[in-house]
């Protein structure tokens, strides 16, 4: 330490100076909640998002009606060795099928939520929020037990988002 005796003095200087510079600065303390679900679902793109879910049940449907006749007879013992190999067919078909629509839900739903969590943090930062909740995790979870109803940004962003 004898090497540099300015050291110690120095860093407790910056680490100070910045502690005050920090308490110069507005800081944000409020807990909010959005209902997440429902900022999403009234973006105007979200409609895309229900007409592919459309889509992939009407494919997915019978391949899911086929497995469960093919998954009774193989748990009764009656399938024969034809249906039993159908079955494996069936459930990599609507794997595949179920994946590709996952697919293309999620490629429509990103630019969705990057709309919504931009929307969200202008209006959180705009009103001081430090914290913004999934309403419906926090309620699930038991995380949440009580929150004011001035805290719910959910209906600010659902006039923030764009209309269609």
């Amino acid at each position: 330490m004898e090497r540099f005796p300015l050291l110690a003095p120095s860093l407790a200087g910056l680490l100070l100076s910045g502690l005050l510079m920090a308490q110069d600065r507005p800081t944000a303390e409020k807990i909010g909640y959005l209902n997440v679900q429902a900022a999403v679902e009234a973006h105007p793109q979200f409609a895309r998002v229900r007409a592919l879910q459309a889509q992939a049940e009407g494919e997915l449907r019978p391949l899911q009606a086929q497995l469960q006749a093919l998954e009774g007879k193989i748990a009764a013992g009656s399938a024969s060795q034809s249906e039993q190999q159908a079955y494996l067919n069936l459930a990599q078909q609507f794997q595949a099928a179920a994946q590709k629509w996952k697919e293309q839900g999620d490629a429509l739903l990103m630019p969705i939520n990057q709309e919504v969590e931009r929307v969200l943090g202008q209006i959180a930062q705009q009103q001081g929020f430090a914290l913004v909740l999934d309403q419906n995790v926090a309620a699930r979870s038991g995380l949440v037990v009580y929150a004011e109803s001035s805290l719910d940004l959910t209906p600010a962003v659902l006039a923030a988002l764009p209309k269609p």
